[in-house]
């Protein structure tokens, strides 16, 4: 479908990528990976707001150590924008649990408000992304059968799927990153740029890399747009902290900041970084998905592309922006979780790139994108969040959960035991949203720490029970069938 498509075709594509959305919004609703410092100082703002109409987290940061403090009150150390928006459907389900008298501090109920927030937010966000990348192919005059592959493998066969399932912001400021790289409606692209960057503050790049792509009128309505969110951000930030351009990380735990970095956590590139977030078995981008390293062919076949150098240029500075980041973060690894989590953003993007793929680029693509699926399908289904001491998290943590239901206590874990208490095929993260400590509050065994994490299955076929991951495994694969199918009968008509 180029621009000058049929009204039919473009009705078809339509509906296609309402398909898509449909099927990867089931996919992230029926895992949840449950709570962590970072989760639960995201949903600590959310519920501030709401209960207690404050952006001060002074009521319930004893869950965390991801804090920010100044004039005596405690705030997340995280940028304020995902918080915000889980903050409507939170008012609406915090407003009918106290009219039935249901206690909103009890842990099951913590859990699964947060549940329901991320799935309203980091889940609606997310499946919005292959729709949008299906559309962008299509109105390249790619074919429906690649378009739908390729969105399919951005939403399932990378780090998207197990980062949706958490409380966090990565997914969701890609999400508007990737509208406003595309959107062709100038002030409503910058300012989900500008959100983005309320979501998350390394996608500030990314609003002058994309005014400069639409020209001079493009890129000044792209600006404008940009403003509202960008002024909300800085009277944010003055209201927490005291300054309009201080953000939440300047200020947080002393423990996570070295002295002379810029905004105490950006110092010197890192060669061991740049391995660390590409490579490697520990939290390699490329490890965990390798199907994206097929977007640096896309790359080269776009640049060659008339038309669309503008385009990859964009891409290119904003990955190298998130890329410099990393690499000079003293927190480069991210903590607890799987793959490059401060890249997540990035990987829409990266998409993008992978629809110019041609030939027998494709016939490669196909193998790395299966193996892409089986890698972030199992993290999802484990435990997105392994120990940031575990140096191989894949083959040493999450597949020999998958497969046997424990893994070895030789294993490099923190807390050391956890060997013996995270057990089962799925779902075996057991710290909950009221803890900063697993087990602190609630012991091995208790409700509140064995529904910390779950997924749609565990209630009829058993915690932790493999069988539990039958399910939304046939619907992938019948509704990405189904999908192609009928990205097939459009191609032929």
């Amino acid at each position: 479908m180029r621009d000058g498509g049929t009204p039919e075709t473009r009705l078809a594509d339509r509906q296609l990528a309402v398909r898509l959305a449909l099927l990867t919004f089931i996919a992230y609703a029926y895992f949840y990976a449950g709570a962590g410092w970072n989760q639960n100082s995201q949903f600590d703002l959310t519920r501030a707001i709401v209960e207690r109409q404050t952006f001060a987290i002074d009521a319930y940061y004893t869950n965390t150590g991801d804090v920010s403090r100044h004039d005596g009150h405690v705030y997340s150390n995280k940028s304020p924008g995902l918080s915000i928006a889980g903050a409507v459907p939170y008012a609406a389900v915090h407003a009918i649990e106290r009219a039935i008298g249901v206690d909103v501090n009890d842990a099951i109920v913590i859990a699964f408000n947060c549940y329901l927030c991320t799935l309203l937010t980091v889940g609606l966000l997310g499946a919005w992304i292959p729709a949008m990348i299906y559309l962008a192919a299509r109105r390249r005059g790619v074919g429906s059968e690649w378009a739908a592959t390729v969105a399919l493998t951005v939403a399932l066969a990378t780090e998207l799927f197990p980062y949706s399932t958490l409380y966090m912001l990565h997914v969701p400021s890609a999400a508007l990153m990737l509208y406003a790289l595309d959107s062709r409606r100038d002030a409503p692209a910058g300012f989900c740029a500008g959100a983005a960057t309320v979501m998350n503050y390394i996608c500030a790049p990314a609003i002058a890399a994309f005014a400069l792509m639409r020209g001079r009128r493009g890129g000044a309505a792209f600006a404008i747009g940009a403003i509202p969110p960008l002024v909300f951000l800085a009277l944010y930030q003055h209201i927490c902290f005291g300054s309009f351009s201080t953000i939440s990380i300047a200020k947080e735990d002393p423990r996570f900041l070295t002295h002379g970095a810029a905004f105490g956590v950006l110092g010197k590139p890192s060669m061991e970084a740049l391995y660390g977030i590409t490579i490697s078995p520990y939290r390699g981008l490329f490890y965990f998905a390798p199907v994206l390293l097929m977007s640096l062919i896309g790359l080269l076949l776009s640049l060659k592309g008339r038309g669309r150098r503008g385009e990859a240029a964009a891409i290119v500075f904003v990955t190298a922006a998130f890329f410099a980041f990393n690499v000079t973060f003293n927190g480069w690894e991210g903590g607890f979780g799987i793959g490059a989590r401060y890249l997540v953003p990035i990987i829409p993007l990266l998409g993008v790139l992978l629809i110019a793929c041609d030939g027998w680029t494709r016939i490669l693509f196909v193998p790395l994108a299966v193996l892409s699926l089986f890698i972030n399908f199992a993290a999802t289904a484990v435990d997105p969040q392994p120990s940031a001491t575990i140096p191989r998290p894949l083959t040493q943590y999450i597949l020999p959960l998958l497969i046997r239901g424990h893994f070895s206590p030789d294993v490099p874990i923190t807390p050391p035991w956890s060997a013996a208490t995270f057990t089962g095929h799925a779902s075996v993260n057991r710290m909950t949203h009221d803890e900063a400590i697993v087990f602190q509050r609630h012991p091995p065994g208790s409700a509140a720490a064995e529904w910390s994490s779950f997924n749609l299955g565990e209630p009829f076929f058993g915690l932790g029970d493999a069988r539990s991951l039958a399910p939304i495994a046939i619907v992938v694969f019948a509704g990405g069938a189904a999908i192609l199918a009928k990205a097939r009968a459009i191609s032929r008509a």
